[in-house]
């Protein structure tokens, strides 16, 4: 109780004893409270030096400082030390809302340099995640780290989803460097994209993570924390979510006009008979393909026949 104002436990402990019963000298006051003489006196001597405890004026009893008298000047020092700091803070407030309208763009965007740096910095934006992640992935994979997998696995374990768009070209990448298998098995929401404009990550729609590279191939990254420049890549985000396709598809991805063309496909119908036959343009039938091929995530109509057989697509 009275560590707030600067006394530690058997200074405490003897002021409070004191304070129900004086005593002749520090010895006694040792044997009232089963604690060693030496070390009982040395507490005296720091309370009298504190001003909690003081001698009779013939120097023969101990006494502790009735709590007003000791505690009142501490208070209102305090007091006044609390009013000077609300004054300083008022005045830096005014400070600073004065300049915040001549505060420039570069104030919103935070540099970082270095891989190390920026994954890091990546790693916590996503534990700082609330609600949601979202993201363009494109290549070259400039930054992997197996943290990284770890700060996902924690974000998304305290209920932050995740909804990231890859590039088309990444799928074809050796030993997925992505992890995107990984991914998949922890419920991100995953589309693909032919072409994605550039890297992105956005952290609960309110600060955005570019990385890029610098001069020399170093890895370095823009954190845009607000401004219209964070409006707009938000707007990127959605945009490009809006044109991709699922991935990994299953076959709630398809729909029945899926099931039929794969059908008409794979009994061998050329583009023009399978547009006949489902009421189409011979161009909108390959676009319905082209689409079916992306969904898979293969290249050929032979590896689309091949997949829809594996993933029983029919």
């Amino acid at each position: 109780m009275l560590d707030l104002v600067g006394l530690d436990a058997a200074e405490e402990q003897a002021y409070l004893a004191l304070l129900r019963l004086p005593v002749e000298e520090s010895a006694e006051l040792a044997d009232r409270l089963g604690l060693a003489a030496d070390d009982v006196a040395a507490t005296v001597r720091s309370l009298e030096e504190k001003g909690f405890v003081r001698r009779n004026s013939d120097g023969t009893r101990l006494r502790a400082v009735q709590p007003d008298l000791v505690l009142g000047p501490m208070m209102l020092r305090r007091h006044a030390e609390t009013q000077r700091m609300q004054a300083l803070m008022a005045a830096l407030m005014e400070e600073y809302r004065e300049r915040a309208a001549l505060r420039d763009a570069r104030e919103v965007v935070e540099v970082v340099a270095g891989a190390a740096e920026v994954m890091a910095r990546w790693e916590q934006l996503q534990l700082s995640a609330k609600s949601e992640v979202k993201g363009l992935a494109k290549g070259p994979v400039v930054v992997a780290d197996s943290n990284q997998s770890s700060a996902q696995r924690s974000a998304m374990a305290a209920g932050v989803g995740y909804r990231i768009v890859y590039e088309r070209s990444l799928l074809d990448a050796p030993g997925d460097p992505l992890h995107l298998a990984w991914s998949a098995d922890l419920g991100e929401q995953m589309r693909i994209a032919a072409d994605v404009p550039v890297k992105l990550m956005i952290i609960d729609s309110r600060v955005a993570l570019l990385p890029s590279l610098t001069e020399g191939n170093e890895p370095s990254a823009l954190v845009v924390s607000s401004g219209a420049l964070l409006d707009i890549l938000n707007w990127v985000f959605e945009t490009v979510w809006a044109s991709g396709v699922p991935f990994p598809a299953t076959g709630a991805t398809l729909n029945q006009a899926d099931r039929q063309l794969l059908s008409l496909l794979i009994a061998g119908y050329t583009d023009q008979a399978i547009g006949t036959q489902m009421g189409l343009s011979q161009r909108t039938a390959q676009r319905r393909i082209s689409r079916l091929i992306a969904i898979a995530g293969v290249e050929t109509r032979i590896q689309l026949v091949w997949h829809a057989a594996q993933n029983d697509w029919l």
